[in-house]
């Protein structure tokens, strides 16, 4: 069997050539991608966060019911009387979002009677021209031992 030799015939069967590989980098340390810092992010929700104070108020929050605090037994053996100041953090819907205890005398005997009656309370809500606003509210809640069940 006869072999052809024709060099234009060969010269399309041949495949192409690859292409040259890069020539390696020289080895330069790697430094880590350094990302800026992001600006805070600003939502404008159109809903007002603010906790008002009874000065900035136009309508204080009110109680929707009668609040009633329970006399702690052990104070009552002791024949206890004290008084307790607790701080309310209200929701523009009038739910209770948070109590604490500010001032307490003595300290620690009156508080979870104190703030316990405020957990589940509700409010009407505080107004600020017109509209229902988050309010602080700060509450003395008085215990005395000789009016205590008359």
């Amino acid at each position: 069997m006869p072999v052809l030799s024709d060099p234009a015939l060969s010269e399309l069967t041949r495949p192409e050539p690859a292409p040259p590989e890069p020539a390696p980098a020289e080895s330069a340390p790697v430094e880590p991608d350094v990302v800026p810092p992001e600006a805070p992010v600003v939502i404008n929700s159109g809903v007002d966060l603010t906790f008002y104070g009874s000065r900035d108020v136009d309508v204080h929050p009110q109680a929707l019911n009668r609040i009633i605090q329970e006399y702690p037994p052990e104070a009552e053996k002791l024949r206890l009387s004290g008084k307790v100041v607790v701080q309310l953090k209200l929701e523009a819907d009038g739910r209770v979002l948070e109590v604490e205890v500010l001032r307490a005398s003595p300290p620690d005997v009156f508080d979870e009677a104190a703030i316990q009656p405020f957990r589940t309370a509700r409010f009407a809500p505080a107004l600020k021209d017109g509209r229902p606003v988050r309010a602080l509210m700060q509450i003395e809640v008085t215990f005395d031992w000789q009016g205590h069940g008359q």
